[in-house]
């Protein structure tokens, strides 16, 4: 009798390069750490298991509320599936989601999913320039808006995006009348009689997702991610804690966008991996957001420390009857004194965290170890690995900050249609480069120090700082110019333009600079907030410049 064939990961990947092998893909296999099964099919136990559960609530801060039950859920991401189907997406075809926090997003999730296809995600904040960086990228054939957000008209802006990027096929508008639309734009509301389609189970290994990041370079780069390593750090995650932590059943407050990464996976994934309940709002305000908790028994949360730093400030803190009972910390640096006073102020458990988009979350605290760990970013998951290594690549001792190492199951495959940076971040014996600098103690806990790429993090939103400069840098008055992070008590970075003018010609207020930034395209949270004038900036022998004496000076 012959062996059977081993599988082969390349076979799924539709010609995107990974360094991962056959070998380490059957042992991850074997181990169980990758489960073979899809996005998809966790939603389908769920609907089986507790059909008549509210699996999602939509709450808006124009006072609405919608709910699904996990039947609903599950009809309506087949009816997802069903559409896109009929408007020609296929397997491995992108379709890019650009909607706030409204229960028909992780439909469209669950149901790009169902289909085979690729999903990615844009903030519905976003402007011109990171849009279209995504949707070129990615290769998008649709395009799925609101017909408008807030002061955006985001029909108009998908017509500018459209005359970019000619994969862009189709354009599906939620909330509108349908009155004024053009060829290839659709209600999403005139598909309603689209007959329901079975689909082929996808392929586990196959890429279901892009989380767009950016480092040094600014430019968005998607890592690839598959079912396989979305569902290990789920898994671990509800394993590391204890699923029954997080409430039974698990109401999950869902407040970072779920065009990020935070917002997708542990908003969506994760929720229907526990059988929970979706509590998404299209807003964050402390005083609602703490109304929301209450009305709607929230038992957990996950996202930066900006949101728990706000829930400590409001008549949460000391209320016997708060529901709140896990809450898990990531997205941004913790301050080490806010787990252990959070933790005293809401009677829940705050666990640090530390993941970044292109491993999710790897490294967690945990009730089950000593309080002191919450002065840590936790443990690492099973089944994962860090190295702390020097300059030179050698492993440092215990305690001894360096470069972030990491390599595990729930790591992505490398970057989509970029080859040159998957090489690039990936060492040999498959050790990815996080980009972070940290230490591991003698009980394994590790400590974030800092970041080696050159963003800035502002309440948990990475902001690409060369996409910043490079606009600056375009006006014709600027000779030179510099963007850093300054602290923030509440959202732990600022933006701070560092420039310097023409002689001549007048100097920028914050206003006059983020009037010219937004005009080209900038997204509004990527605007700098202080604006200081220099004569010249410290530079380098070499010619770069100094950042460094900068954040002394300014910070």
């Amino acid at each position: 009798m012959t062996a059977p064939t081993q599988r082969r990961l390349a076979d799924a990947l539709n010609g995107q390069y990974t360094p991962i092998d056959d070998d380490t893909a059957a042992k991850w296999r074997a181990e169980g750490w990758w489960e073979d099964r899809s996005i998809r099919s966790l939603l389908t136990d769920a609907a089986q298991a507790h059909p008549d559960r509210i699996a999602l609530v939509g709450r808006r801060a124009d006072g609405g509320r919608v709910t699904r039950t996990y039947r609903e859920f599950d009809r309506n991401a087949n009816h997802v599936a069903s559409v896109l189907a009929s408007l020609g997406v296929g397997s491995g075809d992108a379709v890019v989601v650009m909607l706030p926090n409204w229960v028909e997003y992780p439909e469209f999730l669950f149901g790009i999913n169902e289909l085979g296809a690729l999903y990615a995600g844009i903030p519905v904040a976003y402007g011109d320039k990171q849009a279209a960086a995504i949707l070129r990228r990615s290769q998008a054939k649709v395009l799925v808006i609101p017909r408008r957000w807030r002061s955006n008209d985001n029909l108009e802006q998908s017509r500018r995006l459209r005359a970019r990027i000619p994969t862009l096929q189709h354009v599906i508008v939620l909330d509108d009348d349908g009155s004024d639309l053009c060829d290839g734009e659709s209600l999403w509301s005139s598909h309603d009689g689209v007959a329901a389609r079975q689909f082929a189970e996808p392929d586990p290994d196959q890429i279901c997702y892009l989380g767009f990041t950016s480092g040094t370079t600014g430019e968005p780069k998607g890592a690839m991610h598959s079912h396989n390593t979305l569902i290990y750090s789920a898994r671990r995650q509800a394993e590391h804690i204890g699923p029954e932590r997080f409430g039974e059943p698990m109401v999950n407050l869902v407040a970072s966008p779920m065009g990020h990464h935070t917002g997708y996976i542990w908003g969506g994934v994760f929720t229907v991996l526990l059988a929970g309940t979706a509590v998404q709002v299209d807003r964050w305000d402390p005083a609602w957001g703490s109304q929301v908790i209450r009305d709607e028994g929230i038992t957990t949360f996950f996202g930066a420390p900006t949101f728990l730093q706000d829930m400590v400030r409001t008549d949460l803190a000391g209320d016997p009857d708060c529901p709140l009972r896990c809450l898990v910390i990531a997205g941004a640096p913790v301050p080490r004194n806010l787990p252990a006073q959070a933790t005293a102020a809401l009677g829940a458990y705050v666990a640090p965290a530390w993941g970044m988009t292109e491993c999710s979350i790897l490294s967690s605290c945990t009730p089950d170890e000593p309080e002191d760990i919450l002065r840590t970013d936790g443990s690492i998951f099973a089944g994962s690995e860090v190295r702390i290594v020097d300059d030179n690549g050698e492993a440092v001792a215990a305690g001894v900050v360096g470069d972030l190492l990491m390599r595990g199951p729930g790591v992505v495959y490398g970057y989509y249609d970029r080859p040159d940076a998957t090489r690039d971040a990936y060492l040999p014996d498959l050790w990815f480069k996080s980009g972070d600098r940290a230490d591991v103690d003698e009980n394994g806990w590790l400590r974030l120090r800092g970041r080696s790429k050159d963003i800035i993090i502002r309440g948990g939103e990475n902001i690409p700082v060369t996409d910043v400069e490079s606009v600056i840098f375009d006006h014709p008055d600027v000779l030179n110019a510099a963007v850093i992070g300054v602290p923030d008590d509440r959202l732990g970075e600022r933006v701070c333009a560092v420039v310097v003018i023409k002689a001549g010609r007048p100097e920028f207020t914050v206003e006059t600079l983020g009037e010219y930034l937004l005009e080209q395209g900038l997204s509004k949270h990527y605007l700098p907030e202080t604006v200081v004038h220099l004569p010249e900036l410290p530079m380098t022998p070499s010619g770069k410049i100094q950042k460094f004496k900068l954040r002394e000076q300014y910070s």
